[in-house]
């Protein structure tokens, strides 16, 4: 009967239909399914249908079971579709364009789903690296470099030369210090940090008058060398160097560098005997003597003096893992951060001015401060891989909202590093228990700022400008420069690759534009009147700036050249020109006033000594009235004196 369950009367080793076997169980469903229905309603046909309208009620609920049936099917189909594209993407080596709703779906099972496709909506605008990343050369190339920074110097190192050196420290702590033309200006410097131990902080001074390294070891050591930088000419090769010479053939600089051991110091020992691991170094510019600041992994910041004496120490956070980082704001503020915190930190008083940001759920990994806003935005990245912007100042208030979410392109983390108007993201996947962080492809994500400030519509976004792959190598750290080409030349910068497993560190010239500002939309805020001072300004964005200044400009010149005009015009009072009468250019009522009543003095005199007052009255009159049209002319023209 249709209502009886279906029983295994084999095992399934002795199945007698193989496709059966080889067919997957989730595929042969529908089609079971619905062989099952169509027996079942074969079957019950005749006990459901009694008359026309039992009949109909059955037929329409096949019907129904058989939409709903093509429904779940077209689901099928969808996914398989899609596998497909996913598996031939594989093959071929191309991603394939996935809705963010799916990809991230996907993402949950599998973190390298990022690896084979791209957001359909935040698809990068470009994918050339070689374009944007153009090699240079390759530094310590025998080395296995550790840590390497840009030391920015006071003045290039020659005509066209580079304004910074390059600073490396390899995996037997020694100091190496090169110049971008490939050439060691210090190499293999013992930093005395002894044998066994492993370098695992390195800092440089943040001034270009007295540079310093900072080192700190795996103890929790930290060691400073200052860093004696000398530009000398090179001699001839007749060994003179008088202007004679010199004014045939130019004079190149042959920089020296020479290290000096200045002072140590250490963490103080905790009272109650807990470890406290040293987490990050910073040196915090004061003048000539610049102050020390250190983070630990039991959540407090400690303040050293030049000389390695210690000035304070203050805890800042609870959360586990301590201080996971330090970063120089602005003056002597210190942006610290913690896995759900981050705050600002003042060297000089040694303690936290305003409570620390929190509201996030993942690990912070890493932190950095909005290029576009001096300071007062911070933009963290989570071990989930989502970028967030917290805005940390409202006038002159302090505040901590989230303002700002990067569109979610990847699973694993960001190292961040701002640039020009861009927030420079390299993937840095963290250990997991399935392994799928080792065989992640360490790409370079370069969001625009400025696009994600506009917002996002039906378009595709422009917030990921660049998506820029080295395999095969990987990534591990880069360092970044702005104004590699001297003081002239402000506009060329360098990025320093190193890559895991590769020796030595790639020097790339860096070609990113700074984005234009986001215009103001259409509907934003304003004052009274704010349709229609939108469409105004809206329209002033349009027209172009040298339009309003050729307007200007040929306002400014009919009026000048009808000013001239009128200086030239002939004056006085005969002949056709128009002009006024001789003597009033500098015509005014209170001179018309005047005369007027000087006028009117006089003539009363006349009258009272020529008759009495009714003589002097009709005279009057028929002076007054004779008269009338003349007074202008005696009172422009000079007086009767």
């Amino acid at each position: 009967p249709p209502d009886r369950p279906i029983r295994a009367a084999r095992a399934p080793g002795d199945d007698p239909h193989p496709l059966r076997r080889v067919m997957a169980p989730g595929l042969l469903a529908p089609a079971w399914a619905l062989a099952l229905g169509f027996g079942r309603a074969a079957a019950g046909a005749s006990a459901a249908c009694k008359d026309a309208a039992t009949c109909q009620v059955h037929v329409d609920g096949i019907i129904q079971r058989l939409g709903e049936m093509k429904g779940d099917m077209r689901g099928k189909q969808a996914t398989l579709a899609a596998l497909e594209d996913l598996r031939t993407g594989v093959l071929t080596g191309k991603r394939v364009e996935l809705p963010s709703a799916q990809r991230q779906h996907l993402e949950k099972g599998s973190a390298l789903i990022s690896e084979v496709t791209f957001d359909a909506r935040h698809r990068p605008i470009s994918t050339n690296a070689s374009r944007h990343f153009k090699p240079i050369i390759t530094l310590a190339e025998t080395s296995e470099v550790e840590h390497h920074a840009f030391l920015a110097l006071k003045k290039a190192t020659a005509k066209g030369g580079s304004s910074s050196l390059l600073v490396t420290v390899d995996a037997l702590s020694t100091l190496s210090v090169w110049d971008l033309n490939g050439e060691a200006l210090l190499r293999n410097f013992d930093l005395g940090h002894g044998e066994g131990r492993k370098v695992a902080h390195m800092s440089l001074s943040p001034s270009q008058d007295a540079h310093f390294v900072l080192s700190a070891d795996d103890l929790g050591v930290v060691r400073v060398h200052d860093l004696k930088i000398v530009a000398q000419k090179e001699k001839n090769k007749g060994g003179d160097d008088s202007d004679d010479m010199r004014g045939k053939e130019p004079v190149k600089k042959q920089m020296k560098v020479t290290a000096n051991f200045s002072c140590a110091f250490s963490l103080p020992a905790a009272a109650s005997g807990e470890p406290r691991k040293l987490t990050s170094i910073l040196p915090v510019e004061r003048g000539a003597q610049p102050w020390f600041v250190a983070g630990d992994s039991s959540g407090s910041i400690a303040v050293f003096f030049r000389n390695g004496t210690l000035k304070g120490r203050v805890k800042v956070t609870e959360d586990p893992g301590g201080v996971s980082g330090l970063l120089r704001s602005q003056g002597q503020m210190v942006l610290f951060y913690s896995s759900h915190s981050f705050g600002y930190f003042s060297a000089a008083q040694i303690d936290v001015q305003y409570p620390p940001c929190t509201g996030w759920n993942s690990p912070l990994v890493d932190i950095a401060i909005d290029p576009t806003n001096a300071a007062s935005r911070v933009v963290l990245s989570l071990s989930d891989g989502d970028i967030i912007v917290f805005t940390t100042s409202a006038g002159k208030s302090k505040s901590c909202d989230l303002t700002l979410k990067f569109p979610h392109v990847s699973s694993f983390p960001f190292k961040l590093y701002p640039f020009r108007g861009h927030i420079m993201g390299l993937l840095a996947p963290l250990p997991d228990a399935m392994g799928q962080s080792a065989d992640a492809s360490r790409e370079i994500y370069v969001f625009n700022m400025a696009a994600m400030e506009s917002g996002y519509g039906l378009a595709p976004s422009r917030a990921l400008a660049l998506q820029a792959s080295f395999k095969p190598k990987q990534p591990v750290s880069l360092v970044l420069t702005t104004g590699g080409g001297g003081p002239q030349d402000r506009s060329k910068s360098h990025v320093a690759i190193r890559y895991e497993g590769v020796k030595g560190v790639e020097i790339f010239d860096l070609n990113l534009k700074q984005p234009s500002p986001p215009k103001a939309a259409a509907g934003g805020e304003g004052g009274d009147g704010g349709g229609d001072d939108n469409s105004w300004s809206s329209w002033l964005n349009w027209f172009p700036k040298i339009g309003v200044f050729g307007i200007a400009l040929i306002g400014v010149v009919f009026w000048n050249v009808r000013k001239v005009t009128n200086s030239n015009r002939p004056r006085g009072g005969g002949g056709g020109g128009g002009g006024a009468p001789a003597g009033m250019e500098d015509f005014d009522d209170e001179l018309f006033r005047e005369r007027l009543r000087e006028r009117r003095e006089k003539r009363a005199t006349e009258q009272a000594a020529g008759g009495g007052p009714g003589d002097g009255g009709v005279a009057g009159g028929g002076a007054g009235g004779s008269s009338s049209g003349s007074r202008v002319q005696e009172v422009g023209g000079g007086d009767d004196e």
